[in-house]
């Protein structure tokens, strides 16, 4: 009886030792998680929604970690709804209660192994769409088209959110950072995304370093989103009185969208670039002020604009702006023409407060600081970066 309880135990040790034997459950290395060992494939053929948010859950659950995605194509083919009715591919859970004695607050990480963005993609002078915008590297893409969003007081549909909180300010204590990962968003020809990229309003801290989004669809072939009377935003902060903590950097939104930011309070970035959008960088309603280091706009129609619309929970009301520098590059009849330069500042209620420097570029001309223009803006100090004849 004991040698064949011991040839049992000796023959079960061997087969889980074997190539073909995987782990009960999956297993963090130095708290990083593949999330192909939760059933994503990154072919750009399979669904890997469900994986995604499988593994997502998980570390959720497990105290947090960093979700590692290996170089591939993770298509995203399935639209889910959260209990209080929001609407995404993807969703960062809360794993605080408002019952909970003790705040538990995680971090979670998703990170990519590369995301490389082509600095000059879908913004060739001549119209035509000679450069990918993103190349070899790890990136989600949305495979939902959507529906028109005409309702700016709604809720966007996103490819990743945060789900609101279960406390009265609907803040989600779970921190979010984003590293070296690309989010496009499905557009058609002639058309523009009608998703949103990643819609962090519920969440009280978000870190990003190396974050690319964008449309699937060369922005020569895209049309204006305002003009459609539709409602997107590329990447769209944390809302004011969420406590929140927004520390991005090269950041990067891309074509067709509505708004290319949304900030409210406590935003703190460097090295954000937004290209061929209707408005690249707008605020909300703010308390507390938020600050920027260098940021860029190209062929973008309004460069710095205040929210008009409840987009995304998102309070219309004054904003509390320092920048450092804001770039600007003009040009006429660029591709697409729908987003060329209109106004530097749009903010006809005067609803901005603050100071910011710039420094416009004439494309073939060079510095050219006549292209300056502003509506309202009276409480936003504009200087020039330096004095030109």
């Amino acid at each position: 009886m004991i040698k064949t309880i011991t040839k049992l135990l000796l023959f079960l040790s061997t087969f889980c030792l074997c190539s073909n034997c995987a782990p009960s459950e999956p297993q963090a290395v130095n708290g990083v998680y593949n999330v192909r060992d939760f059933g994503a494939v990154g072919d750009g053929v399979a669904d890997d929604t469900a994986a995604i948010q499988r593994a997502i859950d998980y570390i959720t659950e497990h105290n947090g970690g960093t979700l590692f995605f290996p170089i591939g194509k993770y298509r995203l083919a399935t639209i889910q709804s959260s209990s209080d009715g929001m609407q995404a591919h993807l969703f960062i859970r809360d794993r605080q209660r408002e019952e909970d004695a003790e705040r538990n607050t995680i971090m979670i990480r998703l990170r990519g192994q590369s995301a490389v963005n082509t600095s000059c993609a879908y913004a060739n002078h001549s119209g035509e769409d000679k450069y990918p915008v993103w190349e070899n590297g790890s990136g989600l893409f949305s495979d939902v088209l959507g529906d028109l969003m005409s309702d700016g007081n709604a809720i966007p549909v996103s490819v990743v959110a945060a789900e609101a909180g279960d406390n009265m300010y609907k803040m989600n204590t779970t921190n979010v950072r984003f590293d070296d990962i690309a989010v496009c968003v499905k557009s058609d020809e002639g058309g523009f995304p009608r998703l949103s990229g990643v819609n962090m309003a519920y969440a009280a801290t978000v870190y990003a370093d190396n974050l690319l989004i964008y449309s699937s669809t060369p922005s020569s072939r895209l049309s204006s989103p305002t003009a459609a009377g539709h409602y997107s935003a590329g990447f769209i902060g944390p809302r004011v009185w969420c406590n929140p903590e927004e520390n991005l950097q090269n950041v990067y939104v891309k074509s067709a969208f509505r708004y290319g930011f949304i900030f409210s309070e406590h935003a703190n970035a460097n090295d954000l670039s937004v290209w061929n959008c209707d408005n690249a960088y707008t605020f909300a309603y703010m308390d507390h002020s938020a600050w920027f280091g260098r940021i860029h706009a190209q062929n973008c129609a309004n460069v710095l604009t205040s929210l008009d619309v409840l987009l995304a929970d998102h309070k219309v009301g004054h904003s509390f702006v320092r920048i450092e520098q804001v770039g600007l590059e003009t040009n006429v009849g660029q591709s697409p023409t729908y987003c060329n330069y209109k106004t530097f500042v749009n903010d006809p209620n005067n609803q901005l407060y603050g100071s910011y420097e710039y420094h416009i570029v004439k494309s073939h001309v060079g510095a050219y600081y006549k292209d300056y223009k502003s509506v309202g803006g009276e409480n936003f100090r504009g200087n020039p970066l330096c004095e030109l004849e």
